[in-house]
């Protein structure tokens, strides 16, 4: 008779998703709830001369590369501009959880757009990330570099591929991050097939994040997750009237009492969410 295999257990079964909820408005680093993680944008940040200073705020930073690449093609904020703008958030609004690199996207469009192959986007997002690392050892102030990296792909072996790509430059993905983030998805995540990427990249223990994702996309890999980010809130509102009692504006497209409320729906989807335990971070809830 031969003995079954006990499952393994993943670091998608030990960890809680913990839900960033993206905005594109600085101040509510200061005002929104404690408890809620939020996801701004660099292209956000970049522009402003004095950023806020919330007591506390668990926050991570996209490097607005899906913008930027879509807009010109190519990179045109170069990794010592970027580092040095994580570097000044870091310590202007506070210690960040985590930033994205300046990753290359790899859909069919954004590969016409730049000219370059899929695997050109793949060795450009690994050496991006090597030697944004090396630039914060350089210029940070010796913490450990929030950049995290991006696995991206198109099929499940393009993915599969990339992580290879940074096995072989030294970058141990399941060993030293606690974030590895899945490109290219977040305009297909409702199908099976993403849904079938994502779990294949939980088997390898990767702590992955999603970016982007909306209702059917938790329903459908949730489970492979440990952290995510959305921002389609702000989309919803623009196509319905505003909330009773908010006056002045035909939509809420920029309300943080929308936004709440629609996280807290998509919290309420989670089998069991739990959001960041401030007692557990020694903050005052």
């Amino acid at each position: 008779m031969t003995a079954t295999a006990e499952p393994r257990t993943l670091i998608c079964d030990e960890q809680n998703l913990n839900f960033y909820l993206g905005t594109h408005r600085p101040r509510w680093l200061v005002t929104a709830p404690k408890d809620v993680s939020l996801f701004i944008s660099h292209r956000v940040l970049a522009g402003i001369k004095k950023l806020p200073r919330p007591e506390y705020r668990h926050y991570a930073v996209d490097s607005g590369g899906f913008t930027e690449l879509s807009l010109h093609g190519t990179w045109v904020t170069s990794p010592e501009e970027y580092i040095d703008a994580l570097v000044r958030y870091d310590t202007e609004i506070g210690d960040m959880a985590w930033a994205a690199p300046q990753d290359w996207m790899v859909e069919p469009f954004m590969l016409a757009k730049t000219g370059l192959t899929l695997e050109e986007h793949q060795r450009r997002t690994v050496d991006n990330f090597v030697h944004l690392v090396e630039l914060w050892d350089e210029r940070g102030d010796h913490t450990e570099c929030p950049v995290m990296p991006v696995i991206q792909g198109w099929t499940i072996d393009d993915y599969l591929a990339c992580v290879a790509m940074y096995e072989a430059a030294g970058v141990r993905l399941a060993e030293d991050y606690p974030v590895v983030g899945v490109g290219s998805v977040c305009r297909r995540q409702g199908t099976g097939e993403i849904a079938e990427i994502f779990r294949v990249l939980a088997q390898l223990d990767l702590p992955l994040h999603g970016f982007g994702v909306k209702t059917a996309g938790l329903a459908r890999y949730g489970r492979w997750l440990t952290t995510a980010d959305s921002m389609a809130w702000s989309f919803q509102a623009r196509r319905n009237p505003p909330l009773p009692g908010c006056t002045g504006h035909i939509n809420c497209a920029n309300c943080m009492e929308y936004a709440l409320a629609w996280r807290h729906r998509v919290l309420a989807t989670l089998d069991g969410p739990q959001q960041l335990d401030l007692g557990d971070l020694g903050v005052a809830a």
